[in-house]
């Protein structure tokens, strides 16, 4: 990608400014007109992947707040891209329709079919492997590589039960990056691979796109209801960039904080902060285990697909075959499976990002009881899933954070209940854009990746 320095870009009058570099950002460029001139903007600087591995863990960045939890931003280019799983799960129709169906959390502006094609796209840029789910998450064409080799506790799951499947993975069984190796340190994989915004490139990278590294979006000036250039600060210098449409994909955090000093005034900015809960399970019984392709091999639906969330939240089950404690016994230590379980939650307006002297502040008053009573329906029922006596079972604690950000910038059909419409433009200002996973209205236990990746194409597609 062409660098640039900040007086050369304060020079041009650009097309398109895109604060951040990571999934929302860079597939919205992806679904951009080729035509037009864009800069992005990244706070961090560019590394190479041996970088990124050996300085893993140095480039997060911390937020003050009322609570102990932690909520994860990688500072760097390709951002979050760098350290995620590579779990590619599509959000299931009913993800879209929770008040509709449930009386829960509100409705999507989009809903699952319009969203398809998009994940198709996304999808094919990825090199997804997977199959075998389209009964539950229905598909106009075929995954671009099939699943990676299931464990072997999940051959035993998967006979007669349509409700585990293969869990769809952006870590390579196939296509341009070398296979995963299944060694479960997939945040920083020694191989390159998982799907990175660095090692795909070449799907976003073009002649009049240019990157301004080690710089951040501060704030948008808007005149009469119109962005007329953002403010940008780094190494020591700032500068007022002009540009005909402004795109905000830094995360859920630094794009309300963005929209806030820059006088945005929607009820809704900066509440809703929320994200999944998860717990995990290890289950003694006589199905042996592991062997399978890849660090996660197989998803349970049994408490999503066809699930009443009425009363309690919707709960997807992640079946581990990377390293984990085996059992001890003789001739059985591969006869434990190991089960993560994560549920939804319900966006709360308490839980929320505001600023404090120009600082991002995260307030945060915990979990709904709504989520915990999923996660207790599934623990409790556990042994509908598993067609074997269980011999042992533990559960290892709630974890600290499922490293999603969501909610803050969310859709609504007016500025009174929502940031933006449903092609993510502000309803304050036409031209300004939020990206990524502070647009969800609703929660879903699955994984928000590859979701705000195919809004991002489309929201870009509506510019044309």
């Amino acid at each position: 990608m062409n660098r640039i320095s900040v007086e050369d870009a304060k020079a041009r009058h650009w097309d398109v400014v895109i604060a951040g570099s990571s999934f929302a950002s860079m597939f919205f460029l992806f679904g951009l007109p080729s035509d037009l001139s864009v800069l992005v903007v990244e706070k961090g600087d560019v590394r190479s992947h041996a970088q990124l591995r050996d300085t893993f863990g140095q480039d997060y960045e911390t937020f003050q707040s009322n609570s102990s939890k932690r909520w994860t931003a990688r500072t760097v280019f390709g951002g979050n891209s760098n350290c995620w799983w590579g779990q590619t799960p599509r959000f299931h129709p009913s993800d879209f329709r929770t008040r509709s169906l449930f009386g829960r959390a509100e409705d999507w502006l989009v809903g699952y079919d319009e969203l398809e094609p998009f994940y198709n796209e996304v999808e094919t840029v990825m090199e997804v492997s997977g199959g075998g789910n389209d009964h539950i998450l229905p598909r106009s064409q075929p995954f671009p590589f099939p699943p990676h080799t299931q464990s072997r506790s999940d051959v035993v799951l998967q006979n007669d039960n349509t409700l585990w499947v293969a869990a769809p993975s952006a870590r390579s069984n196939g296509g341009s990056r070398g296979l995963c190796c299944a060694n479960g340190i997939c945040h920083a994989c020694p191989l390159d691979s998982k799907f990175t915004i660095l090692n795909g490139l070449e799907h976003f990278d073009r002649d009049n796109v240019f990157l301004l590294e080690s710089h951040e979006v501060r704030e948008i000036r808007v005149e009469a209801g119109t962005a007329r250039s953002v403010n940008v600060r780094g190494l020591g210098k700032e500068a007022e960039i002009r540009s005909d449409l402004v795109a905000l994909g830094t995360n859920a955090i630094f794009n309300p904080a963005i929209l806030l000093r820059s006088g945005f005034t929607a009820p809704s900015l900066g509440r809703y902060l929320h994200e999944q809960i998860g717990t995990f399970v290890q289950i003694d019984m006589p199905i042996k285990s592991f062997f399978g392709g890849t660090s996660i091999t197989a998803h349970g639906y049994h408490f999503y697909h066809d699930f009443d969330r009425t009363d309690r939240a919707a709960v997807l089950v992640e079946n581990y075959n990377a390293p984990a404690a085996t059992r001890p016994e003789k001739n059985r230590w591969t006869e434990r499976l190991t089960l993560k379980l994560i549920a939804e939650d319900l966006p709360h307006p308490e839980n929320r990002v505001r600023l404090e002297n120009d600082s991002v502040v995260v307030d945060w008053h915990g979990h709904s009881e709504y989520a915990n009573k999923g996660l207790e329906f599934a623990l409790e029922n556990l042994d509908k899933l598993i067609p074997a006596r269980i011999e042992g079972f533990r559960t290892l604690g709630i974890e600290d954070t499922e490293a999603h950000i969501i909610g803050t910038t969310r859709m609504g059909e007016t500025l009174d209940d929502g940031v933006v419409d449903r092609n993510l433009r502000t309803h304050e200002a036409a031209n300004v854009l939020c990206l990524g996973s502070g647009v969800f209205p609703s929660c879903s236990p699955a994984n928000p990746t590859l979701t705000l990746s195919a809004l991002s194409v489309m929201a870009a597609r509506a510019l044309q």
